[in-house]
């Protein structure tokens, strides 16, 4: 679907010639932009999601009665689930 919209974007509006390299090179820039901005937005909204059931207190909590070897494992842990 997204490639049929570049592809008039770039070779109809535009005026560009699918052969070549200049067409070509921005037809893949403006689908791969699209591309990377439509999954952007999706894995930070699920991160937000997920690090809406994670609160500030509840996470000191669980990491404040922990020994500090076990607390730095399970911080690195929450750290790779929840990035932002």
């Amino acid at each position: 679907m997204w490639q049929k919209v570049v592809n008039y974007l770039v070779y109809s509006l535009i005026g560009l010639s699918p052969e070549s390299h200049l067409g070509s090179a921005i037809n893949f820039f403006f689908y791969d932009t699209v591309k990377i901005l439509f999954m952007l937005v999706l894995i930070i909204f699920i991160i937000a999601v997920i690090r809406s059931f994670f609160p500030p207190e509840k996470t000191r909590n669980l990491l404040g009665h922990k020994r500090e070897f076990v607390g730095n494992i399970i911080a690195a842990l929450m750290g790779i689930v929840t990035p932002f």
